[in-house]
C-alpha cells in the first residue's frame, strides 16, 4: 500500500499539530465491537453478524488466533500489513508464534529521481521494523541477513529476541506497480501476460510469474508456515481512489500470487480487505485499536520523516492521522466465501467488482434460455436454477434449468448438449484436493483427454465501473498443470444440512 495520494493512500505530511494525539476511539460515528476467530478457506461460511448491510461478505476481526500457528504474512507494500492485517499479527506474535512477513514490492511509489525513491524505500523499511518491534513489545534491534530460496537471496531482518519465536521481515523488492498497475514493471502487467518478466527495484534481477510463485511457495515451505495471511484476492477492478469501490493493483495481484503459492505449498490462505473496507464501520474493540495505532504511528514517524538524522531519533508520530488511516486503525475484515448450497458448483476463485457486487462467490451457470445454445459461464452465485446442477453417479453433470442437457466438452471449450449415455465428452471425474497440511473439500473436474474445467481470472476490468469482462473466462486446461485456484471447485456434500449463510 503506497502511502500518499498519488500512489495509493494519503500521506499525512510530517507536521506536529498543536492539538496533539487524535483520540481515534472517539471518532464520530465509529463503534467498536469484538469478534470471533474464523479460519477462511474457499467454501467456509462467512461470519457476518454485526456487519452493515452494505458491507462485503467479510468476517469480523478476531481477538486472538485460535491456536499458535507458524504464520507467513504476504503483502505488497511496507505498511499494508499494519493497516489491513493487524491486529492479527500482534496477537500471533504475542501468543508466542513465529511470524514472517514478506513484502513483494519495495514500496518506491514511483518516486523520482532515483535517489529520492531509494531514500523513501529505506525509510519505509525502517518504519515497519520499528512498528514490528512495538507489536512484539521488544527493543527496536534487528539482525540483517539473506534468505536463500529457489536460487535467490532475499534481504531479511530478524528481531533480536534470542529466547522468543522468530519475528522476521523479508523484502523481495519488486517495483511499486502504482494503483492501476500503470507502472512499466507492475505485477498487474506480469499477471495479465503483458510482461513476460518484471525487474527488481534495486537490481536488474527479474521474475516471471512462475518464478514468483515458486519463490513464495519455497519461502512458505522453508519457514514451515502453517497459514498464509494476505490481502483480498477477489477484488477484480483497479483505479485511483480510496472510497472502497476499488483496491490498489499491487494489493489484489500480490494477493493472487500468495494465494497461488499457498495452493502449491498446501498451506491455508486467509484474505483481508484492503481499501474496500473503507466504507465499513469500525469493528475492533478499544483494546486492539490502541496497539494498532501505536504501531502505525511508529511506522509513520520513520517512513514520513523528511530528514534521516531526525528519523533516527523520532519515536512516535504525534500529528493528526489522515481520515483513511484513522478508519483503518479501527478495522480488520477478513474476506470469506460462504459454503456452496445444494446443486451449486462453486469456483475457488471469487470476484468482486462494482458491477458484480460485494459478494465474491462465483458459480457455474447455464446462461441461455434455450439449452441448444449450449452456453455456460461463471457468474456471481445467486441461488437460481440456472446455477443448480445434478452430479450423477455415471459422471454426468446435468443442468436443473435444462434437465435433458449435460455439461459437455465442446471444440470451443465447455457448454451444454443433450445428454447421451454414450457421450464420452459428458463424463466428468471429481479428483479431490490432496494435501497433508491443508484439509479441504474441493476437487478438480476432469473430462476426457485429461482436461480439467478451469476458471481464468486474469481478464480484469480496466476501470472499477466497467461492464466489460464481467465474468471470468471458463475453459479447459491440462489437469496436470501446476496446482492453482482456477482448477478447483466445491459443491454441497449430500447428507450435510444446507448452510444458511449467504
Amino acid at each position: 500500500m503506497s502511502h500518499r495520494r498519488t500512489g495509493g493512500k494519503t500521506r499525512p505530511g510530517y507536521r506536529v499539530l498543536v492539538a496533539g494525539l487524535l483520540s481515534l476511539c472517539a471518532l464520530a460515528g465509529v463503534s467498536c465491537s469484538s469478534g470471533e476467530p474464523h479460519t477462511t478457506t474457499p467454501g467456509t461460511r462467512a461470519a457476518e453478524a454485526g456487519v452493515a448491510a452494505a458491507s462485503p461478505r467479510a468476517a469480523r476481526a478476531s481477538a486472538r488466533p485460535a491456536e499458535c500457528r507458524r504464520t507467513l504474512v504476504g503483502v505488497a507494500h511496507p505498511d499494508d500489513d499494519l493497516y489491513f492485517v493487524d491486529p492479527e499479527i500482534r496477537a500471533t506474535i504475542r501468543a508466542g508464534c513465529q511470524v514472517t512477513t514478506v513484502y513483494l514490492t519495495a514500496g518506491d511509489d514511483g518516486k523520482k529521481p532515483r535517489r529520492v525513491a531509494l531514500d523513501y524505500v529505506e525509510k519505509r523499511e525502517q518504519g515497519v521494523r520499528t512498528a514490528y518491534a512495538a507489536l512484539a513489545g521488544a527493543p527496536d534491534r534487528w539482525t540483517e541477513g539473506r534468505v536463500r530460496v529457489d536460487g535467490r537471496a532475499i534481504r531479511s531482518f530478524t528481531l533480536d529476541r534470542p529466547s522468543a519465536p522468530a519475528v522476521r521481515l523479508l523484502f523481495l523488492g519488486l517495483h511499486d506497480g502504482l494503483p492501476r498497475g500503470q507502472a512499466e514493471e507492475s505485477m498487474l502487467k506480469l499477471f495479465r501476460g503483458v510482461r513476460e518478466h518484471i525487474a527488481l527495484f534495486r537490481s536488474g534481477e527479474t521474475f516471471t510469474g512462475g518464478q514468483l510463485v515458486r519463490t513464495l511457495a519455497g519461502l512458505a515451505r522453508q519457514d514451515r508456515a502453517q497459514r498464509i495471511l494476505t490481502l483480498d484476492h477477489d477484488n477484480a477492478s483497479f483505479a485511483y481512489g480510496l472510497t472502497g469501490r476499488v483496491d490498489h493493483s499491487d494489493h489484489g495481484i500480490g494477493a493472487r500470487y500468495f494465494r497461488r503459492a499457498g495452493y502449491v505449498a498446501g498451506i491455508p490462505v486467509t484474505a483481508y480487505l484492503g481499501y474496500t473496507m473503507s466504507p465499513l464501520r469500525g469493528n475492533l474493540p478499544a483494546a486492539q485499536v490502541a496497539p494498532k495505532e501505536t504501531a502505525a504511528r511508529r511506522y509513520i514517524a520513520r517512513a514520513e520523516c523528511p530528514y534521516q538524522s531526525r528519523c533516527a531519533r523520532e519515536g512516535t508520530y504525534r500529528g493528526r492521522l489522515p481520515a483513511d488511516s484513522a478508519k483503518w486503525i479501527h478495522q480488520q475484515y477478513r474476506q470469506t466465501h460462504r459454503a456452496p448450497r445444494p446443486g451449486e458448483i462453486m469456483a475457488d476463485i471469487g470476484r468482486t467488482t462494482a458491477y458484480s457486487g460485494r459478494n465474491p462467490e462465483q458459480c457455474l451457470e447455464a446462461v441461455t434460455a434455450r439449452a441448444e445454445d449450449g452456453a455456460v459461464r461463471i457468474s456471481g452465485c445467486d441461488g437460481t436454477r440456472a446455477q443448480r446442477w445434478d452430479i450423477g453417479s455415471d459422471g454426468t453433470i446435468r443442468s436443473l434449468l435444462h434437465p435433458r442437457h449435460c455439461l459437455t466438452e465442446l471444440p470451443a471449450g465447455v457448454g451444454l448438449a443433450r445428454c447421451a449415455a454414450s457421450h464420452a465428452a459428458q463424463r466428468w471425474t471429481r479428483r479431490p484436493w490432496k494435501s497433508a497440511t491443508w484439509k479441504r473439500a474441493a476437487w478438480r473436474l476432469a473430462g476426457k483427454g485429461n482436461k480439467c474445467l478451469y476458471q481464468d481470472d486474469r481478464p480484469l476490468p480496466e476501470r472499477w465501473e466497467a461492464r466489460t469482462e464481467q465474468h471470468p473466462r471458463l475453459g479447459l486446461t491440462g489437469c496436470d498443470e501446476q496446482i492453482q485456484p482456477g482448477l478447483y471447485w466445491s459443491g454441497h456434500e449430500p447428507g450435510r444440512p444446507e448452510p444458511d449463510g449467504g
